[in-house]
């Protein structure tokens, strides 16, 4: 059964191709992410209308603004991929600060809550199985 189970799936893998992911994924235009975005965290948050506008105006912003990788990641330099790096976590600094200045208190705490779900669950997802099996156990 297990032998039939690898071959069928070794036989369903293509070289050269990255996944279901790279044949979904899209580019959108910085005002098309905003839009996603604030609808996103009105859904999560509840916010009224004001606050919609407000977020969407943010994003849109600092999407504009956003920092453009201008090599592949391998032919990055180290000074190259810091540079990137820094203006990437200015921009997500700047953003935090914008939202807080127009989300209620109640809405940033839902908000990390619900940012810190998704990281730890994101950062759970490889690497140490074995460490998965012990909390399974436990």
């Amino acid at each position: 059964m297990a032998l039939s189970t690898f071959a069928i799936s070794a036989q369903n893998t293509e070289p050269g191709k990255k996944g279901n992911k790279e044949k979904f994924k899209t580019h959108f235009t910085p005002e098309q992410r905003a839009e996603l975005r604030s609808k996103e965290m009105t859904l999560a948050l509840d916010l009224n209308t004001s606050q919609q506008a407000k977020v969407k105006q943010l994003f849109l912003e600092k999407g504009q603004n956003s920092p453009k990788i201008s090599k592949k990641r391998s032919e990055m330099t180290s000074d190259d991929a810091f540079a990137f790096k820094n203006a990437r976590l200015e921009r997500r600094i700047e953003i935090k600060k914008g939202l807080k200045e127009i989300l209620t208190e109640e809405q940033l705490q839902k908000l990390e809550k619900s940012k810190f779900k998704k990281s730890s669950a994101h950062k759970n997802m490889g690497g140490n199985k074995k460490g998965k099996m012990m909390k399974k156990r436990q």
